[in-house]
């Protein structure tokens, strides 16, 4: 059984992502943020583990582990050009 990897990168547009394979990479820039914001991307990445898209069903796995990640996604939103160097 594969068991993916996590890579930190220097990404400056995403905060993190998820391969087919099930690697996960996560901003550096991301240990700067809020610690519910963190939180918040790296359920986002983990529910991409079961859910390769955007669709309904992905956000319901999302919203059942975060019910307030709305407030996350806005902050991200609102809050993401502070921290490009």
């Amino acid at each position: 059984m594969h068991h993916g990897n996590i890579t930190i990168t220097s990404a400056g547009k995403r905060w993190g992502s998820c391969s087919a394979d099930d690697d996960l990479s996560f901003s550096f820039r991301l240990m700067m943020a809020p610690p519910d914001i963190i939180d918040y991307v790296i359920v986002h990445e983990l529910m991409h583990i079961i859910e390769k898209n955007h669709s309904p069903k992905f956000w319901q796995r999302v919203d059942s582990v975060m019910p307030e990640h709305k407030t996350q996604k806005r902050w991200l939103k609102d809050n993401h050009h502070k921290f490009i160097l």
